[in-house]
């Protein structure tokens, strides 16, 4: 029987580039930890000029580039190496000479600008990479064993990771690089959709892609405004609300809106373990209350119960009945919980027109669900603001430690705050919510709307904590915190006058938190 070969375990980096920027640093940082670099033709020679060492993908594969370029780097012994899984992997391939890729760092052909630029067709058709996106969509794939770098702006967090693990990137990192990997891959296909789109009959084109990938919503923002959502198909093949975790139970059919402020109200509840309800208007939290559904509900309304009429009402856990006779006395238009009895159910159903929705949760769960925002042809993408590991760090900046029931107080107010628009307070107890004030242009005057709601409700403020989802530029806000009784706020910090507003929490006997990390929410 043929021996098989050693398996050659030095670590390799694939760098195949269109932006320059920052390659060569990024390289000479890698090949500090003895990394292998692997180059294309042109990656390779401007490597080479900035002095590093660099092995062809030619060299590699044995098969020379052809087809001026088009084809390159779609070889087995490129694709099998980041794909592997586990050194068996590796060990059953030997013979084939296929070694493991740990790291690929991999941009596009600019596409985009070549059709900014109105440029020819034939030009614009040579921008559309096809090997890039491959080698992409493997490396991000096998995130488990494999770092993807999609984008220059990512190299230097990739340089530190080194430095930090010996070499190696950690899991995290590399789950986080996939999912922005797979994000442009997405905008970059979305372009050249568009794009081909444009240059057949503008009817037939949207009359397609309705019929295909997208589902008429009732109206947009404004009931002149036609508005579509655009799903992955089914089991059917057919897009539909269940192919993203939602299943609609009666009710009028969804609009833009409802659908914005739908996946705010569940983004909400999903940040939390424990029973709870919120209460969503213009996809502001207007109310929030944790408890078993009936008592999480009464909480929720509590703070603002006027701005919930209209209001999306979100749970993560089953509706009570008696949760669906409150709201049987009320007017709202969305109903969410993963399920339902079927008594709960027929009450609610008494209601024709409200919509009625069950959701999976691992779906909305804020680090699952990317973001994206649409501003016409123009579409901008970022990683989901998820997880909270500022709440393990917190730094106490004034004022006394915080007992155990402040300290869930600020966790719950801080979660809660990070759903609101900036600039955003939030006031509260260790159950829910008791004013709020979000969307101002000034963070005093969202202080201030804060405190105003909870004295329209005769809600008393005395022992009740704060959050703030940024910094407070100056001790004012603060400042009427105190004055209405707030005894402990939650903030970032990093304003320049950090300093000054921790003097005046501690001259006024208030413990400040500072977490060293906001989230604003535009």
């Amino acid at each position: 029987m043929a021996s098989v070969p050693p398996i050659d375990r030095r670590r390799r980096a694939l760098l195949s580039v269109t932006d320059k920027r920052g390659l060569v640093e990024l390289a000479k940082a890698l090949s500090a930890y003895e990394y292998e670099l692997i180059a294309s033709g042109g990656t390779a020679r401007h490597l080479r000029d900035h002095g590093c060492d660099v092995r062809e993908v030619s060299d590699l594969t044995g098969f020379p580039e052809v087809f001026g370029g088009r084809v390159k780097t779609l070889h087995p012994l490129i694709h099998g190496g980041i794909l592997g899984k586990r050194e068996e992997d590796f060990a059953e391939v030997g013979n084939l000479g296929m070694t493991p890729i740990d790291l690929v760092c991999v941009n596009l052909y600019r596409f985009e600008d070549a059709v900014t630029t109105e440029a020819e067709e034939a030009t614009i058709l040579e921008q559309i990479d096809i090997g890039g996106p491959a080698l992409l969509r493997a490396a991000a794939k096998n995130f488990p064993r494999v770092t993807v770098l999609s984008d220059p702006d990512f190299y230097n967090e990739c340089k530190t990771e080194l430095q930090s693990h010996g070499g190696n990137t950690s899991l995290e990192f590399r789950r986080r690089m996939a999912a922005s990997t797979f994000a442009r891959i997405t905008a970059y296909n979305r372009a050249i959709a568009q794009w081909l789109g444009n240059t057949v009959s503008q009817d037939s084109a949207s009359e397609e892609m309705c019929d295909e990938r997208f589902i008429s919503l009732r109206y947009g923002e404004n009931p002149h405004q036609r508005a579509w959502l655009e799903l992955p198909p089914g089991h059917d093949g057919k897009p539909n609300l269940g192919s993203i975790g939602l299943q609609q139970l009666g009710g009028k059919e969804l609009s833009y809106n409802n659908l914005v402020d739908l996946v705010a109200a569940l983004k909400l509840v999903c940040d939390f373990t424990e029973p709870c309800c919120a209460v969503i208007k213009h996809t502001n939290p207007c109310g929030f209350g944790l408890g078993e559904t009936t008592v999480a509900l009464e909480r929720a309304l509590l703070a603002d119960p006027v701005s919930a009429f209209g209001g999306v009402f979100a749970f993560n856990a089953p509706v009570e009945l008696a949760a669906a006779d409150r709201l049987g006395k009320m007017f709202y238009e969305i109903v969410a919980a993963p399920d339902y009895s079927e008594e709960t159910l027929a009450k609610l159903r008494k209601k024709k027109n409200v919509r009625i929705l069950t959701y999976e949760r691992n779906v909305f769960m804020t680090h699952t669900v990317g973001k994206s925002r649409a501003f016409g042809k123009l579409v901008l993408y970022q990683d989901e603001d998820s997880n909270f590991p500022e709440l393990q760090e917190w730094t106490l900046a004034a004022g006394p430690e915080p007992e155990p029931t402040q300290i869930k107080a600020l966790t719950t107010m801080w979660k809660v705050c990070k759903h609101g628009k900036s600039n955003a307070i939030v006031i509260g107890d260790e159950n829910g919510t008791l004013g709020v004030g979000f969307g101002q242009m000034s963070r005093v005057d969202s202080v201030l709307i804060a405190i105003r709601k909870a004295a329209a409700q005769n809600l008393p403020l005395i022992g009740a904590v704060a959050a703030s989802d940024g910094f407070f530029p100056f001790p004012d806000g603060v400042e009427r915190l105190a004055e209405a009784g707030i005894e402990a706020v939650i903030a970032p910090g990093g304003s320049i006058r950090d300093e000054e507003v921790a003097a005046a929490a501690q001259k006024l006997g208030i413990t400040l938190i500072l977490t060293n990390r906001r989230h604003f929410n535009h």
